[in-house]
C-alpha cells in the first residue's frame, strides 16, 4: 500500500508509466527516487496527502508501462548482475552517445539560424547540453573501463569498490541537475513558434536523450547498485 513514506523509487517499481507521470510533474524518479512522497512534497510546497491522492490517481498497478518506450523494469530485475551491466552498456550507453553525436551539430545550427529571436536562451542551452555531454562521456568511460569490471570481478563487495558506486551516484546527480536545469529553461522542449524543422527535431533528440538517462539513472541507482550492495 502506498503512503505518504512510500519511496518515489518504489511507485516507479510498481508501475513503469509512473516514470512519464513523475516527469511531468518535474519530481526526480532517479537521482532522488530516495525520497518519499512527504519529503518531495515538503520540498515543493504542497500538502503529503494531496500529492498521494495524485500518485494514486495515475499509478495503475494492473496495467504497467511506459507508454511507447516499453521499459520493462521487471524484467531488468529478472537479470544477473553480469545481464545488467550488459544491459546498461548496450541499451544505455551506446544509445546515449548516439544522441550525443547527433544533437551536437543541430544544436549548433539552430544556435547559428536563430540567434536574433532565441540566442540568450539557445546559448545557455549550448553551453548546459557540452556540460552534460562531458558529464555522460566521462561517466561512461569509468564505469565501462573501471566500476562495472571491478563489480564484474568482485561479487562480494568491500568498502573501495562501494566508494566507486558512490562516486558513480554522484556523477548521476551532476548530470540530473544539469538536465533539470536544461527543462526548466526550455519548459520540457518546448519548441518556439518560429521554430524551424531543425529546431523542432534537436528538442526531440533533447527530450529523448533526457528521458533515456533517467530511466539509465534509475536502473543503476534503484536497481543494479542496489542489488550488488546487498551481496
Amino acid at each position: 500500500m502506498i503512503s505518504i513514506n512510500t519511496k518515489i523509487e518504489e511507485i516507479v517499481k510498481m508501475d513503469n508509466k509512473m516514470m512519464d507521470f513523475f516527469n511531468e510533474q518535474k519530481i526526480d524518479f532517479c537521482c532522488q527516487g530516495y525520497k518519499t512522497i512527504k519529503e518531495v512534497a515538503e520540498e515543493k510546497n504542497l500538502n503529503p496527502s494531496d500529492l498521494l491522492d495524485l500518485v494514486g490517481k495515475n499509478i495503475d498497478l494492473e496495467n504497467s508501462g511506459f507508454g511507447a518506450e516499453a521499459v520493462d523494469l521487471e524484467e531488468f530485475k529478472a537479470l544477473t548482475m553480469d545481464e545488467m551491466i550488459e544491459s546498461i552498456i548496450l541499451d544505455h550507453h551506446q544509445r546515449e552517445r548516439d544522441y550525443l553525436f547527433k544533437i551536437d551539430p543541430v544544436l549548433n545550427k539552430i544556435l547559428s539560424v536563430h540567434y536574433g529571436n532565441h540566442g540568450q536562451e539557445l546559448l545557455k542551452l549550448h553551453g548546459m547540453f557540452a556540460d552534460l555531454k562531458k558529464e555522460l562521456e566521462e561517466h561512461f568511460v569509468k564505469e565501462e573501463e573501471v566500476t562495472f569490471p571491478l563489480m564484474l570481478a568482485n561479487k562480494n563487495p568491500s568498502s573501495e569498490i562501494i566508494k566507486k558506486v558512490e562516486d558513480l551516484e554522484n556523477d548521476h546527480e551532476k548530470a540530473g541537475e544539469i538536465i533539470k536545469e536544461m527543462i526548466e529553461l526550455t519548459d520540457w522542449f518546448k519548441v518556439p513558434e518560429d521554430g524551424c524543422g531543425t529546431y523542432s527535431y534537436t528538442f526531440e533528440l533533447l527530450e529523448k536523450l533526457v528521458k533515456d538517462v533517467f530511466v539509465h539513472i534509475f536502473k543503476e541507482n534503484s536497481i543494479l547498485f542496489e542489488k550488488y550492495k546487498q551481496y
